[in-house]
């Protein structure tokens, strides 16, 4: 076990959490940041919105991260965190480690989980080939790029409708496939749906084709041979967190959004010196936002360490 009590520790180095860790080193903290380089849109074509940097890699812009973070001192493990747990108030304790590195333990008085969530993908052949590129899963992220083009849009139920009609802010040449499970879209839907000429396919995907080299999606080929042609497919099959370790820690369950980590105006959870950053709290999943929750948190844990004599 590490004798050091750090400040605190941050799991997980996308936007949001290398944002923190980049406020603690300047805040002089001692901070110490967990990641796994297995970022969340580490297919996409670019990181778009997030002002100065917009069209960047996702590679490129958490390059620059890590080498920001450690220009001001600030400490980064690659490798995976199996657990956490709080010792006693404001003393949390995290394992590191797995089968090919000898298990550790450290030390924090505040912890930042930026663990994030994992996309559940369509599971057919040819969705690799094109993801990221012409099949999307964040219309906030790529829905400019694709303004005016054939989109067809995949899921399922109620969600998947709203998503759709969302959809009509670039383009009104779009198709819903339920991939032959339509869940609790009702007729009322569908109307909505009609209303925008939106036309509904059931039928269950067998395969993506396209241009595999220049990664452009032409068509979707269903179970009964027919085949539709667009331009780009966007998705939306739910989430699921990366990490319980906010589970582990106690932290409140959002009410609203299933999956995610309830948080204060300040990022933090319902566990005292526990935050939440990113796209494991309940809201919009930018990279821009996700930097600004890491910022946030930080500020507010830098605030709640100032010793009680240098206080007015």
């Amino acid at each position: 076990m590490s004798a050091q009590l750090y400040d605190c520790i941050v799991i997980g180095a996308g936007p949001a959490g290398l944002s923190a860790s980049l406020f603690l080193a300047r805040y002089r903290l001692r901070a110490l940041t967990f990641h796994h380089r297995n970022p969340r849109n580490i297919y996409s074509h670019g990181v778009h919105g997030f002002l100065g940097h917009d069209g960047i890699l996702p590679v490129e812009l958490l390059k620059r991260g890590h080498e920001e973070v450690a220009k001001y001192g600030g400490l980064l493990i690659e490798g995976c965190v199996t657990k956490a747990e709080q010792i006693a108030e404001e003393h949390f304790r995290v394992t590191f480690g797995d089968e090919r590195t000898v298990e550790q333990t450290f030390d924090a008085r505040r912890l930042v989980l930026a663990t994030g969530l994992r996309d559940l993908t369509p599971d057919c052949p040819g969705f690799h080939e094109f993801y990221g590129s012409t099949v999307h899963h964040c219309p906030d992220c790529d829905g400019f790029e694709n303004t005016g083009k054939r989109v067809a849009v995949l899921g399922h139920g109620k969600q998947i409708v709203g998503f759709t009609l969302n959809m009509l802010t670039w383009t009104d040449k779009l198709t819903l496939i339920t991939n032959g499970d339509p869940g609790d879209i009702t007729d009322e839907h569908l109307a909505r749906l009609a209303h925008f000429n939106i036309p509904v396919i059931n039928q269950r995907i067998i395969k993506l084709e396209g241009d595999e080299e220049a990664k452009q999606l032409e068509r979707v080929r269903f179970e009964d041979g027919e085949a539709l042609e667009c331009d780009a497919l966007f998705f939306n099959l739910g989430t699921e967190p990366a990490s319980e370790l906010h589970t582990m820690l106690g932290c409140k369950p959002d009410d609203e959004c299933e999956g995610l980590v309830w948080v204060d105006a300040h990022q933090q959870t319902s566990v005292p010196g526990v935050y939440a950053v990113g796209d494991l709290s309940p809201h919009s999943q930018l990279a821009v936002v996700a930097a600004a929750e890491g910022a946030m948190a930080a500020i507010h844990i830098h605030k709640s360490l100032i010793l009680e004599d240098r206080q007015v």
